[in-house]
């Protein structure tokens, strides 16, 4: 089962009308979900946001009038803990960070399915192997745990390195 043909990602979505919108955020930065359809921030309008937002102080609004990130996310949710809050990251191709943890079920095939992390797609649930919770399938972790072995292998070929260049000087 976790090899199950997972049907085109456009085909799954709740919302084809919001990827339509080709991941251009609105005006102010909000983008629908394409899963749950919600309004939510978006990661890279909450990069613009840093560095200005229009109200002429670099988002350090200190009014609720001003068009910080923050203040959008306050009025969404009347939440002071932005944590909370849903937001679309840009590689998520419009999921937004509450649908990308939850298994989704295709109803014509009952397949259940998750969002992988590392694919950038969907995949069976099954692929998420014991972990069902875990944000990356199987293959993903075991190839995220390939690429650190050879980082922590080629960190040590350099220590060694440098420890033999100041053993000869």
């Amino acid at each position: 089962m976790k090899d199950a043909p997972v049907p085109d990602f456009t085909s799954l979505v709740n919302f084809p009308v919001h990827m339509a919108t080709k991941q251009i955020p609105s005006q102010d930065g909000m983008r629908n979900c394409v899963m749950c359809g919600k309004a939510c921030p978006c990661s890279a309008s909450s990069k613009n946001m840093k560095k200005g937002d229009g109200n002429g102080n670099g988002g350090n609004s200190g009014s609720n009038s001003g068009g910080s990130m923050k203040n959008k996310l306050n009025m969404m949710g009347n939440n002071p803990n932005m944590s909370q809050v849903a937001i679309i990251p840009t590689q998520n191709k419009g999921l937004c960070t509450v649908c990308d943890v939850n298994v989704w079920v295709v109803t014509a095939t009952r397949l259940e399915i998750k969002w992988c992390k590392g694919c950038k797609n969907f995949r069976p649930w099954a692929a998420f192997g014991d972990k069902g919770l875990a944000t990356k399938c199987v293959r993903c972790r075991e190839r995220q745990r390939e690429k650190y072995a050879l980082q922590k292998e080629e960190k040590e070929k350099s220590k060694l390195q440098k420890k033999k260049l100041a053993a000869k000087e």
